[in-house]
């Protein structure tokens, strides 16, 4: 016959083994801010040792360990988030503690719900389940967008002046943004019909840099847009283009102020840049100076960007990093290793332009406007210039 003592304990022992333990437990769930080098976690605090060591012994499916801690997107409503998957990541025990790390990283500013089920535990308790709600602070917000310069940044123009680059300090929204530019004369009333508006906007890809043209059937006499209407740009007058604070960033935030650049207009360029008069002012060998060109006259910027280059006694192009200065007429080039001696060449792209549309090759011509890219031979002409001397730097 057991003893009193010996059937209590078995009794004791029965109770512990065939059902959830009693609900004393303070479970609490947090995210912890991520550290340099690792991701923010999830993190419940309140396990007893057993269920730790239990949790560090098991080897679970990601379903189990999701019936015990899930984690879901949490906007919109407890129906819809309940019917969300549960993120993907690892779990484990560490310093007495269960952690959740997510595959992808939490997002700033969007919240997060982590359910603990303390019935899902190895040992189960009779704990209810426990829900936190857990967000990563949102980033700061970024500085209204503004306009940073319009190219070219010459104040004064020729009459046949072809197009503007208005350049943002961050990703700008697309469509219908002719409706916040004017061109206005010297008594501020807005010119009629100034701009080529097209349907496709001329963007760079990340969005900052907008081309702007002027009409150019307000450009060439003989066309009926300049007969019925008159020049965009009149000699001898000033003008000011407006860029309105209304237009909004890619983030929907308006600019920071309104812009404006006013410039006055003289006589029309009808001459194509000539590279014989180009001034080129060759660096010391041995060094990473900039190797200096000068224009007569200002050059369109974004072309200057991309059909000019330089290429070594090997024929091999020279890799740097181009600045333009003096109002698009000096073009300056910075090697990303130093020079070596020997003959080099500045190789242009014949459809390099001036601020009127006229390019190495031809002329401006309204007809082919869209069209030159497309149909004339890229074809280059160069210029020689050595390099002398290992001088240090």
């Amino acid at each position: 016959m057991l003893s009193r003592c010996t059937l209590l304990l078995t009794t004791a022992f029965l109770a512990f083994s065939s059902g959830p333990t009693r609900a004393d437990h303070e479970y609490s769930i947090r995210l912890l801010l991520p550290r340099p080098g690792q991701p923010a976690v999830i993190e419940v605090q309140g396990l007893d040792a057993r269920n730790q060591e239990a949790l560090k012994r098991s080897n679970w499916s990601n379903e189990k360990w999701q019936a015990l801690l899930s984690v879901k997107v949490g906007t919109g409503s407890a129906a819809q988030i309940a019917a969300r998957p549960c993120l993907l990541g690892t779990y484990r025990i560490h310093n007495d503690r269960l952690q959740f790390t997510p595959r992808f990283p939490f997002e700033p500013g969007l919240p997060y719900h982590a359910s603990l089920d303390p019935a899902r535990l190895p040992i189960p308790t009779n704990d209810p389940p426990r829900t936190q709600r857990v967000a990563l602070p949102p980033p700061p917000p970024r500085p209204q967008a503004f306009v940073e310069r319009i190219y070219p940044t010459r104040n004064q123009l020729p009459e046949n002046q072809l197009k503007f680059y208005i350049h943002f300090s961050a990703p700008m929204a697309q469509g219908r943004v002719y409706r916040y530019i004017q061109l206005l004369d010297a008594k501020g009333k807005a010119i009629a019909w100034p701009f080529l508006e097209l349907d496709e906007e001329l963007w760079n890809p990340d969005g900052t840099r907008f081309t702007l043209f002027i009409d150019p059937g307000r450009i060439k006499r003989g066309l009926k847009p300049r007969e019925d209407l008159g020049p965009a740009l009149e000699e001898g007058k000033k003008y000011t283009l407006v860029i309105d604070a209304r237009w909004n960033d890619a983030e929907g935030r308006p600019l920071r102020e309104t812009y404006r650049k006013t410039f006055t207009v003289v006589a029309p360029d009808e001459a194509c840049p000539s590279l014989e008069k180009w001034q080129i002012t060759a660096p010391p060998g041995g060094t990473r100076r900039a190797l200096e060109v000068t224009f007569p006259e200002p050059l369109d910027s974004a072309l200057l960007q991309r059909l000019v280059w330089v290429v070594d006694p090997r024929g091999e192009k020279v890799p740097g990093t181009i600045a333009l200065e003096r109002e698009e007429t000096v073009w300056r080039f910075t090697p990303e290793k130093a020079w070596t001696a020997g003959e080099y060449r500045l190789l242009v792209d014949t459809r390099l332009e001036d601020l009127a549309g006229n390019s190495l090759a031809k002329p401006f011509e309204v007809d082919v406007l869209r069209k030159i890219e497309r149909t004339i031979k890229q074809e280059t002409v160069a210029r020689s210039f050595r390099v002398t001397g290992t001088s240090g730097r």
